[in-house]
């Protein structure tokens, strides 16, 4: 009995030590990210850079697919809450008059996805550098040239899913840019109008044409998706150059 016990004891302090192991791993990472440099010590083995590397990859990919799923997650929340707005019967009294609210509901709504869009793009362009690195170290440790790790590929999940974020984004700009210039456009029209003249809101009944506001949505959508496609590229590319990868290759 005294054996077993001693055994059981043996091993939840063999659990413990691997773990205070990888703490003090990470700990090396994060100071000589921050510019620390260690005392001289013996290296690492190979199989343990190898776990962290994977470890680490594993990681960004999930931050990857978390970034993507909380901005279609809070797209759908948004869009969903705005179109029930649209729908309130007309008897609830709110502080703020609700043919106010229904009238701000889908430009802010856009808008807010719009900004939104821009946010998870920056964490994407990081995390895909992050992941070029990593990947290189892994291949160094297995011996593969760098080479084989793409810096920008169109067909790449990452890219693709990117992409997706962009293009959603670049809609929402353009909706509320055109909402925006809509309503500008039909306050105007409504000025020059006689009193007791129609609702000067609706297209084909006084109000303005949509061919203004849909020019200046379109090129705000096609504006925001070139910028931020320009971004990926020129930062990816920028901060993953030969000389920087052969540097972390060391």
């Amino acid at each position: 009995m005294r054996d077993h016990v001693e055994g059981l004891n043996n091993e939840i302090a063999g659990e413990e030590a691997i773990d205070r192991r990888l703490a003090d791993i990470e700990m090396l990472g994060e100071e000589a990210a921050i510019g620390w440099k260690p005392a001289t010590h013996v290296p690492l083995a190979p199989e343990v850079r190898f776990l962290h590397i994977s470890r680490t990859i594993h990681q960004l990919v999930t931050d990857r697919n978390r970034s993507v799923g909380i901005f279609l997650a809070v797209a759908s929340i948004l869009v969903a809450a705005a179109t029930g707005l649209l729908n309130v019967k007309t008897d609830v009294a709110p502080i703020i008059p609700l043919r106010v609210v229904q009238y701000w509901c889908l430009p802010v709504t856009f808008t807010t996805l719009a900004i939104l869009a821009v946010f998870i793009s920056f964490l994407l362009i990081r995390a895909r550098i992050g992941l070029i690195y990593e990947v290189t170290k892994l291949n160094a440790l297995l011996g593969l040239p760098a080479k084989r790790v793409e810096r920008v590929n169109p067909l790449s999940i990452f890219y693709i899913m990117h992409l997706l974020v962009v293009v959603l984004g670049g809609a929402s700009a353009g909706l509320a840019a055109a909402m925006f210039a809509y309503g500008r456009l039909a306050v105007s029209t409504a000025s020059t109008l006689p009193t007791g003249s129609p609702d000067s809101l609706n297209p084909g009944e006084g109000g303005p044409e949509v061919a203004v506001p849909l020019g200046v949505g379109i090129g705000v959508a096609l504006i925001y998706v070139i910028g931020l496609l320009a971004l990926y590229y020129s930062t990816v590319l920028r901060n993953t150059t030969d000389a920087k990868m052969t540097a972390a290759r060391s």
